[in-house]
């Protein structure tokens, strides 16, 4: 059975191309509107636990800002450095508030 969604932030806080860290149930995701699109990762970075919310996003990568290990927004892979994965999380925007939670199993 699937996880509840649970919200996030109001749709209107979320700007295009800016990262927000939002802590949720525990943990903090970073959360990023690309193309009008939103999509949520988790926020630490596995090399040094870096925030990854923190980081610049170029396109659907966002790039941690201690080292510049970079990710995939969709899919939580590494881009740099290959191998690497983050967590990334099903996102739905509803009533005008951003809502996510954990993929049944990765892309």
């Amino acid at each position: 059975m699937a996880q509840p969604f649970v919200e996030l932030m109001s749709s209107a806080a979320l700007e295009e191309g800016r990262p927000q860290v939002v802590a949720v149930e525990g943990r903090e995701l970073a959360v990023v509107r690309v193309g009008g699109v939103a999509w949520a990762i988790d926020n630490t970075c596995p090399h040094h636990a870096g925030p990854l919310g923190r980081g610049d996003l170029q396109g659907y990568h966002l790039y941690c800002p201690l080292h510049a290990w970079c990710f995939d927004v969709r899919d939580g892979r590494a881009f740099f450095p290959e191998g690497a994965r983050v967590e990334c999380f099903e996102v739905k925007e509803e009533g005008g508030r951003v809502w996510a939670r954990r993929r049944e199993s990765p892309p």
